[in-house]
C-alpha cells in the first residue's frame, strides 16, 4: 500500500468518523445540558472523546470488508453491513424492553435472570429474521429501480431511531440532572456501533475523497484540540460531561483518572480540578484547614481563621471542647440577650443514604458514627425509625412539605417541582418567630424545584461540587457554620435544616476513614466522613454562646442495599437495608435513653420539628415525637409505620413488618418477625395469614405516602 493511498484512506476514514462522533455525541449533549453545562460544549467534548474509537473502527471494518468481499462476493459486504446494523437496532430496544417488564413484574432476581435468557433468546433470533426480511425488502426494492441510497437511508432510520427513543427516555428519567451512567453508556455504544457499521461500507466519490485525504485528518485534530482546550479552560465543564454519564463520560472520567497522580480520585486535566498532584490531602472536596496558608479544597484560596471568642462572652454553663478540637468560630452577639427557652434554636440535620445498621450508634460492630453516639448519649435514640420510602423523593419532601410526596402539590416529573402552593415547614416556623435557613447538598434540592420556600437563606452548596462526583460534606459544613455565625448575632430563634449527601453512591476513599475493602468498606467509610461532619458542627455549637438551647433532630433519608435480597441501591424495594434509618433526638436539658417499643417514620420529623418551634401544624401529616424524646411514660402510642416504592408498599406494626408486591392478577405478600429475623429472611405470610389480613386492613385505613 502506497503512502498516498494510506494517507486518502485515513482522511476518509476521519471524515466519516467525525459525521458518526458527531450524531453518537447528540444524548452527551443533552445530558451535560441537563447537567448545568453548554449543549454546544457538550457535543463538543463528546464528539472529540469518541472521534479515536471510531475512526479506529472505520478503518478495521472497512479493511475487514474488503477481505470479506474478496471471500464471498463484492456485494456481501454492504449487505451484511446493513443487515447488522438493523439486527442490533431492533434487538436491543427489545431486549430493553423485556428487562424493564422482568424487573417490574419478578420479585426473584435468580428467576427474573432465567427469564430473561430463555426469552431475550428468543427475541434475539426473531430480531435476526425480521432484519433479514427488512434487507430481502431493501434488495427487491433496488432490482424495482429505487435507488440504494433511499434504501440504505431507510435502512438507518430503522436501525438508529429505536436507540435514539431509548435514550431520550433515559434522558428525561434523569430530570435533566444525568442519566444512569451504565444505561447510558451502554445506548451511547450502540448507537456509535449502528452508525459506525452503516457508514463503514460507503465509499465516497473521487472528488469527496481528495478532500476528506486533504482536510480529513487536520480537521479531526483541530477538533481534539479545541475540545481539549475547552476542557482545560473549564473544568466545569468537564464535570457537567461527566455527570451527565454516557459512554463520552466514561472515556473522559478514565483520562481524568490517568491525571490523578497521587491517588486521592481527582485528576488535573480532562474536568478534574486537583491543585495539587502530588499531595492527595490537596483536591477539590478536602477539609480546608483555616489559616494554616494551605489551599486543602483547591478553591483559590486558604480559609481564613477566625478569632476566637473572648471567653467572657460564653454562655454560662456551656460545654467547651476538648483541646484538640479545631478552632472554629462563635457567636457573641446574642450572648446577652434574652430568648425564650421554650423554643430553642433548632438543627435538623438529614443524612442522606445511611441505613442504621451501619452506624455504630445502633451497634454496627465498625466505629463509623463515634460523633453522632456522643450526641445521642446525651438524647433519645428511636431504634426502629423507618424512612417513608426507598426512593429519594418519597424521603424528602414530607421534611419540606410536612406531607407525603402524594398529598404534596407537585409536577409529573420524575424529580418534580414543588408548587409554590404548599405551606412549607419552613414559612410555618417563620410564623412562629423563627428565622430559618437550609444548606442543601444535592442538585434537585434547589430553589428552580421549590425547596426554598419559606427560607431565609437558602445554600445550595452543590453549585460548587457536584454531589455525585466529588464531596460536598465540607462545603455544607463551612456553610452551616457560617449560617449558625450570622444568625446567631440576631434576636430570633432559629431553625437550620442541614442536608449531607456524601453518604450516597459513588462512594469514595477519605483519608484515615478506611472500613475494609469493596463497596460496602467505602460506604462505611463515607457514613463516617458524614459523622465527622456532625461531630465540627457540634464542636462549634459546644463554644457557641446558645449553645445551651439548641436542639437537635438527626435523620437518616433512606438506607442503602448491598445484594441482602438481591437488589443493590435503594428506590426499588422496602427491606430494611433501604428503610431503617438513624433518629436521634436531643433536647436542651433533656434526659438520655432510647425508644423501642413502637416504630416510628421520618414522616414525623416535620410534626416534631414544629412542635419544638411551637409552630402550626396543621395539615401536617406524622406525629410529633416530642413526647417520646422527652421519655414521657405516658407518651401516645404511634400508629403502624408505612413506607412506599414503585408498585411496592411497607407496613411496620412493630415487631411484625408486612410487604405487598402489586401484581395485576394478584399480589404478593410477605410477613416478617423483625424481632426474632431482623435479615427478613423467613416469610411468614403463609403461616400467619390472620397477621396478614389485620395488617392489610390497616395499611388502607392509612393514607399513602
Amino acid at each position: 500500500m502506497t503512502k498516498t493511498g494510506w494517507t486518502m484512506r485515513l482522511g476518509e476514514a476521519c471524515v466519516l468518523a467525525l459525521a458518526v462522533a458527531a450524531f453518537s455525541a447528540v444524548p452527551t449533549a443533552l445530558r451535560t445540558s441537563g447537567a448545568g453545562g453548554s449543549l454546544l460544549d457538550g457535543l463538543l467534548v463528546g464528539t472529540a472523546a469518541l472521534l479515536p474509537l471510531v475512526t479506529l473502527s472505520i478503518v478495521l471494518l472497512r479493511a475487514a470488508g474488503r477481505g470479506l468481499r474478496g471471500v464471498i462476493g463484492a456485494g456481501a459486504g454492504p449487505t451484511a453491513a446493513l443487515g447488522i446494523a438493523l439486527w442490533i437496532g431492533l434487538a436491543l430496544p427489545a431486549l430493553a424492553v423485556l428487562a424493564g417488564l422482568l424487573k417490574a413484574l419478578t420479585h426473584h432476581r435468580g428467576l427474573g435472570g432465567a427469564t430473561f435468557g430463555v426469552l431475550g433468546a428468543f427475541v434475539v433470533v426473531a430480531c435476526a429474521l425480521v432484519a433479514r426480511r427488512m434487507v430481502e425488502a431493501g434488495q427487491a426494492l433496488v432490482a424495482r429501480g429505487v435507488r440504494p441510497v433511499y434504501v440504505a437511508a431507510g435502512g438507518a432510520v430503522v436501525s438508529v431511531v429505536p436507540l435514539l427513543v431509548v435514550a431520550a427516555w433515559l434522558y428525561r428519567a434523569s430530570g435533566g440532572a444525568g442519566a444512569s451512567s451504565v444505561s447510558a453508556a451502554l445506548v451511547d455504544l450502540a448507537i456509535a456501533v449502528l452508525a459506525t457499521a452503516l457508514v463503514a461500507s460507503i465509499e465516497l466519490g473521487d472528488k469527496l475523497r481528495k478532500l476528506s485525504s486533504a482536510f480529513g485528518v487536520p480537521f479531526a485534530a483541530v477538533l481534539m484540540i479545541a475540545a481539549s482546550a475547552r476542557l482545560e479552560s473549564s473544568p466545569a465543564l468537564g464535570r457537567a460531561v461527566q455527570a451527565g454519564g454516557g459512554l463520552a463520560a466514561s472515556l473522559l472520567s478514565a483520562l481524568e483518572r490517568w491525571t490523578d497522580r497521587d491517588g486521592d480520585g481527582m485528576g488535573a486535566h480532562f474536568g478534574g480540578g486537583d491543585c495539587d498532584e502530588g499531595d492527595p490531602r490537596r483536591h477539590p472536596g478536602a477539609e480546608d484547614v483555616p489559616g494554616d496558608g494551605i489551599d486543602q479544597d483547591c478553591s483559590g484560596a486558604d480559609t481564613p481563621r477566625a478569632e476566637a471568642p473572648p471567653k467572657a462572652a460564653a454562655a454560662p454553663g456551656s460545654a467547651q471542647p476538648p483541646a484538640s478540637a479545631s478552632a472554629v468560630p462563635a457567636s457573641t452577639a446574642s450572648a446577652g440577650k434574652t430568648l425564650d427557652p421554650s423554643r430553642p434554636d433548632i438543627l435538623l440535620i438529614t443524612l442522606d443514604t445511611v441505613r442504621a445498621d451501619h452506624t455504630s450508634v445502633y451497634g454496627y460492630d465498625q466505629k463509623t458514627t463515634p460523633h453522632l453516639e456522643a450526641l445521642a448519649a446525651r438524647g433519645v435514640v428511636f431504634e426502629h425509625a423507618y424512612a417513608t420510602g426507598s426512593d429519594t423523593q418519597r424521603a424528602l419532601v414530607p421534611l419540606v412539605s410536612g406531607k407525603p410526596l402524594s398529598q404534596t402539590p407537585h409536577n409529573r416529573r420524575e424529580w418534580p417541582t414543588l408548587s409554590d402552593e404548599i405551606d412549607s415547614i419552613a414559612e410555618r416556623m417563620k410564623r412562629a418567630g423563627y428565622t430559618t435557613a437550609a444548606v442543601a447538598s444535592f442538585t434537585w434540592l434547589s430553589e428552580d424545584r421549590g425547596f426554598s420556600q419559606g427560607f431565609d437563606r437558602f445554600e445550595p452548596v452543590h453549585r460548587d461540587e457536584h454531589p455525585e462526583r466529588s464531596v460536598t460534606g465540607a462545603l455544607a459544613t463551612r456553610a452551616a457554620l457560617s449560617v449558625l455565625e450570622d444568625l446567631g448575632k440576631k434576636d430570633a430563634p432559629i431553625f437550620l435544616w442541614i442536608h449531607l449527601f456524601d453518604a450516597h453512591e459513588r462512594y469514595l476513599q477519605h483519608e484515615g476513614l478506611r472500613f475494609g475493602r469493596g463497596q460496602e468498606g467505602l460506604y462505611d467509610g463515607e457514613i463516617a466522613f458524614v459523622d465527622k461532619q456532625i461531630g465540627q458542627i457540634a464542636a462549634f455549637v459546644s463554644k457557641w454562646s446558645r449553645a445551651s438551647r439548641v436542639a437537635w433532630v438527626v435523620h437518616g433519608s433512606h438506607g442503602e442495599a448491598f445484594d441482602e435480597h438481591g437488589e443493590k441501591g435503594h428506590g426499588a424495594e422496602l427491606y430494611d437495608e433501604m428503610i431503617r434509618v438513624p433518629f436521634v433526638v436531643v433536647l436542651p436539658g433533656g434526659r438520655p435513653g432510647r425508644y423501642g417499643e413502637r416504630a416510628v417514620s421520618t414522616l414525623d420529623v416535620a410534626p416534631t420539628v414544629l412542635a419544638l418551634g411551637d409552630a402550626p401544624r396543621e395539615g401536617v401529616s406524622g406525629v410529633s415525637l416530642l413526647p417520646h424524646a422527652r421519655l414521657e411514660p405516658d407518651a401516645p402510642r404511634r400508629p403502624p409505620v408505612l413506607a412506599y416504592a414503585s408498585k411496592r408498599l411497607a407496613l411496620i406494626d412493630w415487631p411484625l413488618k408486612l410487604m405487598v408486591i402489586e401484581r395485576k392478577k394478584q399480589n404478593r405478600n410477605f410477613l416478617f418477625d423483625l424481632g426474632a429475623d431482623p435479615r427478613e429472611t423467613k416469610d411468614l405470610s403463609a403461616d400467619r395469614p390472620d397477621d396478614v389480613a389485620r395488617l392489610l386492613k390497616l395499611a388502607s385505613e392509612i393514607t399513602p405516602p
